[in-house]
């Protein structure tokens, strides 16, 4: 009991000196984020209507742009071998899709990925605690993000089939670095619908840009492993699955990235002063949300009462 005790007392000690600096407020903007469902939220978005958007966009592209959306694809993913197989079997052709695709089936496919678009939205003007406004200007930026999504992942998969050898091959990563970073720096001003300076939103850029590429490198050990044992046991179900798993840590990416800027401008460090430098909100925006009155903190769960098994 003693040694339970130290150690309690010790954990105590340790959580709220985090509690107090970037790891405790952190861990609160997470909690007011509800990052868990909003990581699944955005993985099951992404699957019914982002991943359907770009296959049929794509398919309507010129053949250089369509193959290098779907090599960035196939690189992001993760898949090589058996895995790429499956997945190239489980779609349909390009002729098929075209000739399968209406005007009316395009525009209902662009309508759901707008509801991708929101989702991420939502966790940006959550994380800033941005005021609700009208949402026709929104629907507007989702469809400008729409258009600059796929144009990124066709200029990166263009790049990589053209560069060849180290060099193209170094080329190509620092492009899809670089190109990454920039996409998701404008992607968190334009969500925020320009309300907040640009200095503020780099650490959400370079942790979404630099994390994604990462997050695809290391998918390339696990994804065929997972893609190819659902297959195994669910057929071409497991393929769905497979990616919902993967999306589903790219929606964490997205919202642990979101959360980290503001948690970051509010601190008192070297940092934080040069992100506030030169103002964080626009002119004319307006004044964020107050924070909730009584956030949970690291200690909230450290003593958290343990329930007693006796008791029914």
């Amino acid at each position: 009991m003693a040694s339970r005790a130290s150690w309690r007392g010790r954990a105590e000690t340790t959580l709220s000196a985090a509690d107090t600096g970037f790891v405790g407020r952190y861990w609160r903007r997470l909690l007011e984020l509800e990052f868990v469902e909003r990581s699944v939220a955005l993985a099951s978005k992404a699957f019914v209507s982002l991943l359907p958007l770009v296959i049929v966009v794509a398919a309507f592209l010129p053949t250089g742009l369509r193959t290098g959306v779907f090599e960035t694809l196939i690189s992001r993913l993760g898949l090589s071998g058996l895995a790429l197989d499956y997945v190239q079997e489980s779609f349909s052709s390009v002729d098929q899709i075209r000739s399968a695709t209406s005007l009316t089936g395009l525009a209902l496919t662009l309508l759901f990925a707008v509801s991708f678009t929101t989702a991420v939205q939502r966790v940006y003007l959550r994380a800033w605690r941005r005021p609700a406004e009208r949402a026709f200007n929104d629907k507007r930026r989702a469809l400008i993000w729409l258009a600059g999504t796929v144009t990124f992942l066709a200029t990166v998969g263009s790049v990589g089939r053209l560069l060849t050898g180290l060099p193209g091959t170094a080329l190509t990563l620092t492009v899809a670095l670089a190109g990454s970073t920039c996409l998701w720096w404008w992607s968190a001003h334009t969500f925020l619908r320009g309300h907040l300076a640009w200095r503020p939103l780099l650490p959400t850029a370079l942790l979404t840009g630099i994390g994604s590429a990462l997050y695809g490198a290391a998918a390339g050990a696990w994804m065929p492993r997972i893609l190819e044992g659902n297959v195994e046991q669910f057929g071409f179900v497991g393929v769905g699955m497979a990616f919902v798993t993967w999306f589903v840590g790219f929606g964490f990416l997205i919202v642990a990235a979101a959360a980290a800027s503001p948690v970051l401008v509010e601190g008192d460090g070297a940092l934080a002063r040069w992100l506030r430098a030169g103002g964080v909100l626009t002119p004319g925006a307006p004044a964020p949300l107050p924070a909730p009155s009584n956030p949970p903190s690291l200690l909230d769960y450290l003593r958290r009462p343990t329930p007693d098994p006796d008791v029914d």
